[in-house]
């Protein structure tokens, strides 16, 4: 099946950091109806205060994005696969090349998400296209571009 046929949704999407407030980042997900699978990439924006990272609290990421998507792809994820992307738009010093971090979230919407890091596993740019079906991820500044967002 090609990519562009499975359901998608990229977007900026608010959340409430549990100890610090207002955040918000850009989410990328592709949705796998036959294989019960959604597969989503939150990356990290420098436009987000410094004290409200993704993972710091990606449980109330979780908690922000499903509702979203369940109302942009489908009201059954299926399975969701959480990455978290970091990169030159992340931070106003950028240190390092663009990483993508598998995260393991437990719960759900009703009772809350939350994060283990200790679960958390790196993955190359090519595992990650591969998750997404083969859909690339075009770069962030480009998609916040066209979102009418700044970084």
């Amino acid at each position: 099946m090609n990519h562009a046929s499975f359901p998608h949704f990229t977007g900026v999407v608010d959340w409430r950091h549990r100890r610090a407030g207002a955040a918000h980042s850009l989410v990328r997900a592709v949705h796998d109806p036959a294989a019960r699978q959604t597969v989503v990439v939150v990356s990290e924006l420098a436009s987000n205060p410094a004290d409200r990272g993704i993972t710091d609290d990606f449980g109330s990421v979780a908690d922000a994005v499903v509702p979203v998507l369940r109302g942009e792809l489908a009201q059954d994820l299926g399975t969701v696969v959480w990455i978290a992307h970091f990169g030159e738009f992340s931070y106003d010093d950028p240190t390092g090349p663009e990483t993508f971090h598998r995260i393991e979230v437990t719960g759900d919407a009703g009772s809350g998400h939350q994060d283990d890091l200790r679960g958390d596993r790196a993955l190359s740019a090519q595992e990650v296209e591969a998750l997404l079906k083969g859909r690339r991820l075009d770069p962030v500044p480009q998609v916040l571009t066209a979102l009418g967002r700044q970084g």
